[in-house]
């Protein structure tokens, strides 16, 4: 007991002293503060943005608070921790404790026990302020608190306090103390943060924390392994600074048994982090495994099943199941091979009451029938098998950086899970390879694993009791607790769902849409409560507003949303836009929708608030129908979350990640598919091709400086499609590469016959064909006789890079014509000339009404348009309305941007003039006028940019401009580059490529050289093209000079353009009389504005 009780009384003192100091009395005062104001805008406040994924689920709340005091507390306890000794020597007090009968241990223990309490007692008042908050939510999950508090508090003090000491008494200096944590807390936060796996994560600021209220942890183990790392290695440092302590010990030995602990415990702690980065190594290295093994046996005889007979009982640490299925064989063999999950254990494999031989490797299983199986032949076989999944299985074509990529909403880390096993809740997709399923799976050596078959599915669950399953077709249950489940369609695959399960339905268009939630999880019945009839009405819309897109229907008699828990993650696939978040008949949603801000409650009191401040106050009931719709647009829209981030300054990244939710496989994937054995792509081509994906439209590309339909026109000019389609690299852009070539593929018959012609045609097809395998190249067959066109011999375009064709754009004019009879009309006249060596295509697009883009009801306004080598083209067009303006979208073509938005605005009159449509051919044109000669940023010999500045290296290292595969990044006009930066815009001067360099305004260093040729001696007038960015757009107050030096005939002549007044376009620079050949026009970066653009000049002679 005297070990406690010195131990007590030195960790008393010290107490006070911590208490007693004002720095860790402003920290306090701060850190309350702050919780306080955290919590108030959580709960209370309705004027203030909520984090719904915060408030949804209850134990987000301690882990966001408890993260954030963590993250400050680290901090300080580092100065206050390192200054036990130096603070006892200021005192006068360390004589006191050095001359009393303590030993070391006790000493150091308890000075270290006196920093850690007060710390300790402040997290547990912060936990208490947030508590009280939570109260007001009126659900609180109180097991979190002492969870998190134990996960993510304790661990990190105990080391950083343990650390802290240890490093001051062996550097004997606190400021190098200072500098030296402080700097591995900014490099662990900052610059690692969850590289390495998150191994040096000490905070727990990147670890996968969030904790569903459906099945808890889905990482514990590596949770409780990764805090013991740091649990350990803070008692280690403890031990060490016992050792190491100067001091007289009571016994000679005393040391020898701590150093011995100390070695035992950071053992421990090295143990913990090894077996940490082992079980994530593993998961790469058994992957790999199970990919060869797929490519063992991918060519090995398989069967075509076209019926399952399957039968799950659940059990509380795993499931048992009885597969049958009856199927044809796609060759002669009397071995067939299947595939199912390597964590499942088959008992027996039989074909009716003969049972088979078969052997096992990991996930493949060869069944010997035990007689020769001919072609086409019906067979039937049964799997008895139990176990729990491997999820290692899953998603073998992800590669790894994917697989282990941080899943972040706000300061959320989030576990990746693709099926659950617990006592109370399972989860099975297709992906787990739950039932056996004939072929392997995923194969990197051949696409022939993937073909899939049409099935019918007869399913029978029995749960635990009190648990409802969930599955495709209509459920019903026995009075022995079985529930039965049979398909109203064919499928190519099913899943399983278990849970506490509670259903809210309503009946629309004779379709059953239900909402599956988990006991205690309805939040939003009563916020719907003034539009309960409405709502079968809105659902209606919403059907049809997806089937009018796209122009195919909903073939289900139910959808069901269901509640899923939080960790649940799936990927787009290269073949498919459809995720395992997406199955027929369901989609499987994030628990209280709390990945996608649906604080439905919430939204309707804004829509009532907002509306106040406009012109009409609405109803609850039209915030209620606000509110529904835009919860409905959840599964409409294409786009999931978006990405932004800054690289080096000066370059910005905008991505949009897939729609997960997005509703179309419904109406396309699960009804119809399309297969080909050399093009696995086939399906995806199709699906890509109705979304009309190669039309890439929107502010992501100013953001950016250049598109990904670009990039991926860019990468087809130097590499096949076959290649970039292996290239798991690209995986952002593959949506990109597939949709430009299923463009491409068909850009030709739909010239033959027109584009909603064609695109009638593919649909009647489809329609024909609605649950039954499609081969790809009888497809294109098909469609090919009915638009007169060899489609499939385009194919081996696929296996060719693509030359680029260049198009020169001329500015389109608009005249109005008053005709013979009198009436109004407007004649749309526009050139567009191919200087390339390579034949191309065009898609011109005509709009009434430039600012909506509105698009006019006539066959003629959206029209693609073959373009040969070496050709210029007239179109000359007749409408009765005014047009607005043209859209040229260069298709596949190395003009930047591809597409070019053109805006009409004045137009001519003429009278007594008869005009009809017409495309004119004429010779190849360059469209530049006699006299002019201009020199843009692109001419590689006329153009020259100055060398970049010498910068100190923390700001070298800060802004590094990194390695890019493209040339052209995106220039936020808000930080602009420190180096000039090449960008492009449909604003800029361009032949083919409208681009420009960007810099950050400067003292005039930092210069861009235009070397113009003079063709003879005379007047030119001198001009440069102005481009406005959105400084000079939206900020009226901007004001700036661009600061030119025009040399020429040993003269030295300034010039300034006024950025504020000058017109968008040519701006005259000033008139000169050159006698040289060459004349230099140097533009610095000088000026007011935040930022320089060099673009191009032209001189014209007088």
């Amino acid at each position: 007991m005297t070990f406690i009780s010195n131990i007590q009384s030195v960790a008393k003192y010290e107490s006070k002293l911590l208490i007693r100091s004002w720095f860790f009395r402003v920290f306090t005062v701060l850190a309350v503060s702050i919780v306080a104001f955290l919590n108030f805008g959580l709960f209370v406040s309705e004027d203030m943005g909520r984090v719904w994924i915060a408030t949804s689920i209850p134990s987000n709340i301690p882990y966001l608070i408890l993260l954030l005091l963590n993250t400050g507390q680290a901090v300080i306890a580092i100065f206050l921790a390192s200054d036990f000794l130096k603070r006892d020597k200021k005192l006068d007090t360390s004589e006191v404790f050095y001359v009393r009968p303590l030993s070391n241990a006790e000493y150091v223990i308890g000075k270290i026990w006196g920093n850690l309490r007060v710390f300790l007692i402040l997290n547990l008042i912060v936990i208490g302020i947030t508590a009280a908050f939570n109260l007001t939510s009126g659900e609180v999950d109180w097991m979190s608190y002492i969870i998190y508090f134990l996960l993510i508090s304790v661990p990190t003090l105990i080391f950083i306090i343990g650390l802290s000491i240890f490093l001051m008494l062996v550097l004997k200096n606190q400021a190098l103390t200072f500098v030296i944590l402080l700097g591995y807390i900014g490099l662990t936060v900052f610059y690692i943060e969850d590289k390495f796996y998150y191994l040096f994560d000490y905070m727990a600021y990147s670890l996968p924390l969030v904790k569903s209220t459906i099945v808890g942890f889905s990482n514990l183990g590596v949770i409780l392994n990764h805090r013991a790392i740091y649990l350990f290695a803070g008692l280690a440092f403890v031990f060490f600074t016992i050792c190491l302590f100067r001091r007289l010990p009571n016994s000679s030995r005393s040391n020898i048994s701590w150093m011995f602990l100390a070695f035992g415990v950071i053992l421990l702690s090295f143990t913990s982090g090894y077996w940490h980065i082992h079980s994530i190594l593993y998961q790469s290295d058994i992957r790999a495994v199970y990919t060869n093994i797929n490519n063992q046996y991918v060519a090995t005889p398989k069967m075509a099943i076209y019926q399952y007979d399957l039968s799950v009982e659940q059990h509380p640490d795993n499931f048992s199941s009885e597969v049958t299925m009856i199927g044809t064989a796609l060759e002669s063999s009397n071995v067939f091979t299947f595939c199912l999950n390597p964590g499942l254990n088959i008992h027996s494999v039989h074909s009716g009451e003969h049972p088979l031989k078969f052997k096992r490797d990991k996930q493949i299983v060869l069944v010997d029938f035990g007689t020769n199986v001919a072609k086409g032949d019906t067979v039937s076989v049964t799997f008895e098998y139990d176990g729990q999944i491997d999820k290692s299985f899953c998603y073998l074509d992800i590669p790894p950086e994917m697989l282990q990529a941080p899943r972040k909403r706000f300061l959320f880390n989030i576990d990746k899970q693709y099926c659950f096993q617990t006592n109370n809740y399972l989860l099975l997709t297709p992906e787990t390879y739950w039932y056996p399923r004939a072929g392997t799976s995923y194969s990197d050596k051949t696409p022939d694993w993937q073909q899939t078959y049409f099935s019918n599915y007869n399913l029978k669950v029995k749960p635990l009791p009190g648990l409802v399953p969930l599955s495709q077709g209509e459920g019903k249950s026995d009075e022995q607790g079985v529930y039965t489940f049979k398909g109203d369609f064919p499928s190519q695959t099913i899943s399983l769902i278990i849970g506490n399960y509670q259903q809210k339905s309503v009946y629309s268009d004779s379709i059953l849409c239900s909402i599956w939630h988990l006991e205690d999880h309805d939040y939003f019945t009563a916020v719907f409560d003034s539009i309960q009839d409405t709502i079968p009405w809105l659902i209606r819309n919403v059907k049809e507003q997806l089937e009018r897109d796209y122009k195919l229907e909903y073939p289900f008699k139910r959808f069901s949303i269901i509640e899923v828990p939080v960790q649940f993650d799936s990927y787009e696939r290269a073949w498919s836009q459809a995720q395992e978040t997406v199955q027929p008949e369901m989609i499987l949603f994030p628990e209280k929708g709390s990945l996608l801000n649906l604080d439905v409650k919430r939204e309707v009191k804004d829509q009532i608030r907002w509306s106040k401040h406009g012109d009409r106050e609405i109803t609850v009931v039209e915030a209620q129908m606000r509110t529904f719709n835009n919860f409905a647009w959840t599964f409409m829209r294409t786009e999931g979350n978006y990405n932004f981030s800054l690289g080096s300054r000066g370059r910005t990244n905008f991505s949009a990640e897939a729609n997960p939710y997005f509703l179309f496989p419904q109406i396309y994937n699960f009804r119809y598919n399309i297969f080909s054995s050399e093009w696995p792509v086939a399906n995806r081509v199709i699906e890509l091709y109705l979304q009309k994906k190669s039309e890439n439209r929107g502010w992501e590309r100013e953001i950016n400086g250049i598109s990904n339909n670009e990039k991926a026109i860019l990468l087809l000019e130097k590499h096949t499609f076959k290649e970039l389609l292996a290239d798991v690299e690209l995986r952002d852009l593959q949506n990109n590469i597939v949709g430009l070539e299923a463009s491409r593929l068909f850009a030709v018959p739909e010239i033959n016959i027109g584009v909603e012609a064609f695109r009638d045609s593919l649909y009647s097809l489809l329609k024909r064909n609605t649950f039954l395998n499609i081969k790809f190249e009888n497809m294109l067959d098909t469609l090919g006789s009915i638009s007169k066109t060899d489609i499939r011999s385009s194919l081996k375009e696929w296996e060719e890079t693509t030359p680029l064709p260049f198009y020169s754009i001329g500015t389109p004019e608009l005249t109005k014509v008053v005709d013979r009879g009198g009436e109004d009309k407007f004649v749309l006249r526009m050139m567009i000339s191919n200087n390339s060596d390579y034949d191309g295509i065009i898609h011109i697009e005509i709009r009434q009404n430039n600012w909506w883009n509105q698009a006019l009801d006539d066959p003629r306004a959206s029209t693609k348009v073959r373009m040969p080598a070496h050709t210029s083209k007239e179109f000359v067009s007749v409408w009765e309305e005014q047009i607005r303006n043209v859209e040229i979208n260069t298709m596949v073509s190395g003009n930047l941007p591809n597409v070019i938005e053109q805006s009409i605005g004045n137009f001519k009159q003429e009278k007594n003039k008869l005009v009809k449509d017409s495309i004119y051919v004429l010779p190849e044109s360059s469209f530049d006028l006699p006299g002019e000669v201009i020199v843009d940023n692109e001419d590689s010999t006329l153009f020259v940019l100055s060398t970049p500045a010498v910068v100190g290296l923390l700001p070298k290292w800060l802004d590094e401009v990194e390695d890019t595969s493209f040339k052209y990044a995106g220039v936020p006009p808000w930080r602009p580059p420190l180096q000039w930066t090449a960008t492009t815009n449909a604003g800029y001067y361009g032949k083919y490529i409208r681009s420009a360099y960007v810099i950050k305004s400067g003292d005039g260093s930092q210069t861009a050289t235009w070397k113009v040729p003079v063709p003879e001696s005379g007047q030119y007038d001198l001009f440069y093209h102005v481009y406005k960015d959105n400084e000079l757009r939206w900020n009226n107050r901007a004001r700036g000079e661009y600061h030119f030096k025009v040399m020429y005939d040993d003269d030295v002549e300034d010039a300034y353009i006024n950025m504020r007044k000058a017109n968008e376009g040519w701006e005259q620079v000033g008139t000169y009389f050159f006698n040289s050949d060459t004349i230099r026009v140097v533009l610095t970066d000088e000026c007011k504005l935040r930022s320089v653009t060099a673009d191009a000049v032209k001189i014209v002679k007088r």
